[in-house]
């Protein structure tokens, strides 16, 4: 007996130790430390590192488990008459009751912690002692279960432990683990569409999108057969799943259904926002996925551009050899005309580019594009049009100026004005035509700076004077010095 009692001691204090060293190593990774084996002078096997002490006390936690089976046994169970017998009634009460010993040891923790300011090391410890705790436990009620599986009371604390160690094992970055509990609820809860989804989830985190996207089916289906109480919110998420992970999958056509499925129920105006975008960023280039992604890198790296333009450059290039709609075709040549025209001095390039796409823009009555993509593509090429006319005025060469300036106020653009501002300038001894664009720069008065106002009003004074219209000169005149005053 007092050998047994030693044998017994030795085992518990080896339990214990591993305990403490796996508190002590979970511990180090929370804070970024590192930790180092001893290092042996000797020709001997060296002591076992932390991490392998650790796995072996898992696995040995885990060795009595028998979630890989419980779902079969029970399936076989379920609809057969069997009559449990006394001793496996009594035996299956000894191990739910030491289960449910450890799990409210582990819960008290958990309490305690949440009740308690505590330093981030003691809080990861006290969440792995937790872990532990519950781990032992699960065995004790897999254990009870094998014995009687159905016990309600069994398996509701089995529910009960698998939904803690996942959140456990979640919040200590060990999404395997966290996953593996989640399956076994699904052992459980088979029925229940939140399991499939939080599953669904947890797959998607870890870049596993064939378990992602079956998982999410499965949680639709779910939820779809109990029509009457569907939760708008968790259909329209897992819709949205669906079709992220087909995304992932290159499925852009499956994943296109079900973004429109989701389109349909979604709760909030934002959902709904959010979704089109996902929509259109699938038919940006009719559902070519690599040249949406492709777009989407190109164009990070020119809003945080450094220096690298003519790689960039390179990369819209080639990416306009591969996408196929018209479109897409458009958007990647105005990134590349924005380069040419701003970085790489290839002016007369850019705006030809430019031009290509601006003759298809339709336009509305107010000389608008329809759309906000087209009207962007305008406010480029506008703005680009008039940067030409100005630089060429500054070399007065007043011919070419005005034919950008011709170009640039043949359809709406957000500094139109300005362009009319500059015809009027240019048409100083025709005082009609100075009277005309003037007429029009002040449509567009918001578009002009202070000094530009000022002299507009001068060219309408002049224009109107020399025509020998002297009230509206005066009128000119007056508005020219109210703005001085100002």
């Amino acid at each position: 007996m007092g050998a047994l009692k030693k044998l017994f001691s030795q085992a518990f204090l080896t339990v214990v130790c591993a305990v403490l060293v796996l508190d002590l190593v979970n511990a180090s990774e929370n804070l970024g430390l590192q930790t180092y084996p001893i290092p042996r002078t000797d020709n001997r096997p060296g002591p076992r590192s932390d991490r392998e002490v650790i796995e072996d006390t898992i696995r040995e936690i885990n060795r009595m488990a028998l979630s890989d089976t419980l779902w079969h046994r029970w399936r076989a169970m379920q609809d057969s008459q069997l009559v449990i017998a006394k001793v496996d009634t009594i035996n299956a009460s000894k191990n739910f009751a030491k289960g449910v010993s450890l799990a409210r040891e582990g819960f008290n923790l958990l309490n305690d912690l949440n009740h308690s300011q505590q330093d981030s090391l003691s809080v990861q410890k006290i969440k792995v002692r937790a872990i532990l705790l519950f781990e032992r436990a699960r065995t004790y009620f897999e254990t009870s279960f094998k014995f009687n599986p159905f016990d309600i009371r069994t398996q509701n604390y089995l529910i009960w432990i698998y939904q803690n160690l996942a959140e456990l094992h979640s919040n200590c970055n060990n999404m395997i683990r966290s996953i593996t509990m989640i399956e076994y609820l699904t052992y459980i809860l088979h029925d229940d569409p939140k399991i499939y989804h939080k599953l669904a989830e947890k797959y998607f985190t870890i870049g596993n999108w064939d378990k992602a996207l079956s998982n999410s089916v499965a949680s639709i289906n779910l939820m779809l057969e109990d029509e009457p109480n569907i939760d708008k919110r968790d259909l329209f998420d897992c819709y949205c799943l669906r079709g992220n992970a087909q995304l992932q999958l290159n499925r852009a056509t499956d994943a296109l259904l079900s973004f429109s499925y989701a389109m349909i129920i979604a709760p909030t105006e934002q959902d709904a926002d959010e979704t089109q975008k996902m929509i259109d960023w699938i038919n940006w280039d009719s559902c070519n996925v690599d040249a949406s992604r492709k777009w989407d890198s190109l164009n990070a790296k020119f809003n945080t551009m450094n220096g690298d333009y003519s790689s960039i450059h390179q990369g819209y290039l080639d990416l306009l050899s591969k996408v196929k709609t018209r479109r897409a075709q458009n958007d990647v040549n105005w990134r590349i005309a924005q380069l040419e025209f701003k970085f790489l001095n290839q002016r007369e390039q850019a705006l030809q580019r430019m031009f290509d796409i601006v003759k298809q823009v339709p336009l509305d009555t107010t000389r608008k594009a329809l759309n906000k993509p087209d009207q962007n593509y305008l406010n480029d090429y506008g703005s680009m049009c008039y940067l030409m006319a100005i630089d060429f005025l500054r070399q007065h060469q007043h011919h070419k100026a005005l034919i950008y300036l011709f170009q640039s106020v043949g359809f709406w653009w957000n500094q139109v004005g300005k362009s009319y501002y500059q015809l009027a300038r240019l048409s100083e001894y025709d005082n009609q035509a100075v009277i005309n664009y003037a007429q029009e720069a002040l449509i567009y008065e918001e578009h002009l700076t202070k000094e530009e106002r000022k002299n507009l009003y001068y060219l309408l004074y002049s224009a109107y004077k020399r025509q020998g219209l002297f009230e509206e000169a005066k009128m000119w005149f007056d508005k020219m010095n109210a703005e001085t005053a100002d």
